[in-house]
């Protein structure tokens, strides 16, 4: 648990130190953009102001302003209307624009933007007798290049004023004055895919080396996580292995005892037994051994040979579980003939030992051992009248380490390993096992392997 919080804690600070690599990566690019952005604006201004500083662009303003002047002498003369003037001025942004057109295709240069001009008329007075009129407040298109996009920039503004004189024919002289304002913008249709392609290189590598550094923490992480699962995978080996130790040599023990009584009290039939108990615990003992050696702790149905299955052939087993056990009665029940199942026999005595051993452990002293065939399925029962379990921990049994707990106290000596490895067996096999007990009421052990 203390190696689990050690990970989580080194993932959430990994975690942790890219998102603020990210945020501090994310600050540089954001200020490199805005940088980015302030030089192409100023490459921009500088290419308006080449092209307002020559005399093709003021010849082009200098015509419009002639027309507007002539107009307005109508206007004033009360020849034209207010609307009339203002289609005047209107009427010629085809010419003009034409005109800015030919002036800035003829003076880009190549490393110059492709941009959009626009001049705009904002305010228009005449001043006539001392009378102020107003003709346009607003934003009226004068002449462009012909090239629009949403995104307009001021960049400069101009004001103008003209005294002019009108001659009336009652030999009345009307002075009046122009007083005009124009506000020239620009425009850059590609602005944001134009800056980024400037960053390209940067953003390539901040990419590049944010994924290095995730990759880098990632092999670190795995790496760590592979160690603790090889150490983990190493405990439950041993755990395993140890577990498994422990009913052979209970029995060896029990029959080592038996062996040291006076020859006297010992029957000969009761010898044999005793040896053949003996043969039998040392035969498993270097399976066991023999399954440490070849790392064999995995069993697969596909490598073992078939073997037949009923009570007489599981009788040695019930006899040798029996004999550390007095206390217990243990029986036998086959509804079907002998069973033929491609199984491991020595990894059948395995889960039915330590089903018997679990029974035992939890107060049993009557188990009923029940074996059957259904619908090509071998199924092997196991009731005991022990203390049972309580509902909420069926799910919980067949985890690793896991033991029943009853006031908060293990009662019961024990790894809490022998029903996870019946389980790990019994789903090698792609067979199934299940529980059904309530507290006080004993249990019922449910296998069921494919033939």
């Amino acid at each position: 648990m203390q190696k689990k919080k050690k990970i989580g804690y080194l993932i959430g600070a990994c975690i942790f130190t890219v998102i603020a690599l990210a945020v501090i990566q994310g600050y540089f690019i954001y200020n490199t953009y805005k940088l980015t952005e302030r030089e192409v604006n100023a490459k921009i201004k500088k290419q308006v102001t080449d092209l307002e500083d020559h005399p093709e662009f003021d010849a082009i303003k200098d015509t419009w302003m002639d027309n507007l002047a002539k107009s307005a002498k109508r206007y004033v003369d009360k020849k034209i209307s207010k609307k009339e003037y203002l289609e005047l001025i209107q009427k010629s942004y085809d010419s003009l624009s034409d005109a800015m057109k030919k002036h800035m295709d003829k003076r880009k240069k190549t490393e110059d933007y492709n941009i959009g001009y626009s001049d705009y008329l904002t305010s228009l007075i005449i001043i006539a007798d001392n009378k102020i009129d107003t003709i346009y407040k607003g934003k009226l298109l004068i002449f462009d290049n012909k090239i629009k996009s949403n995104n307009e920039i001021s960049s400069s503004i101009a004001s103008w004023e003209n005294n002019n004189e009108l001659d009336n024919p009652d030999s009345k002289k009307t002075n009046y004055t122009i007083l005009l304002k124009t506000q020239q913008y620009y425009s850059f249709a590609n602005w944001q895919k134009t800056i980024l392609s400037q960053m390209a290189g940067l953003l390539l590598f901040s990419v590049v080396l944010m994924f290095f550094v995730v990759y880098l923490y990632y092999l670190s992480i795995k790496n760590l996580i592979n160690q603790k699962r090889i150490a983990d995978i190493k405990t439950d080996f041993v755990n395993n292995i140890t577990h498994e130790f422990q009913t052979p040599l209970a029995t060896m023990d029990v029959a080592i005892k038996t062996l040291q009584r006076k020859e006297k009290q010992m029957s000969n039939d009761d010898y044999k037994t005793t040896l053949s108990l003996l043969e039998r615990q040392n035969s498993k003992l270097q399976k066991l051994f023999q399954q440490v050696a070849g790392v064999s702790l995995n069993p697969v149905a596909d490598r073992s040979s078939e073997i037949g299955i009923g009570c007489n052939e599981i009788e040695e087993i019930i006899d040798d579980f029996r004999l550390s056990k007095t206390d217990i009665t243990i029986s036998c029940h086959q509804i079907k003939e002998t069973i033929n199942i491609k199984m491991d026999r020595f990894h059948l005595n395995t889960i039915l030992v330590n089903l018997l051993d679990n029974a035992a452990k939890y107060g049993a002293t009557q188990i009923n051992i029940e074996l059957n065939c259904i619908e090509d399925k071998f199924l092997l029962n196991i009731k005991d009248n022990g203390k049972g379990i309580s509902t909420k921990e069926h799910i919980a049994i067949f985890d690793k380490f896991y033991r029943v707990e009853k006031g908060n106290l293990h009662n019961t000596k024990g790894l809490g390993l022998g029903l996870f490895y019946v389980k790990q067996l019994v789903e090698a096999y792609h067979g199934e096992i299940r529980v059904i007990s309530e507290e006080d009421k004993g249990a019922l052990f449910l296998m069921s392997i494919p033939l």
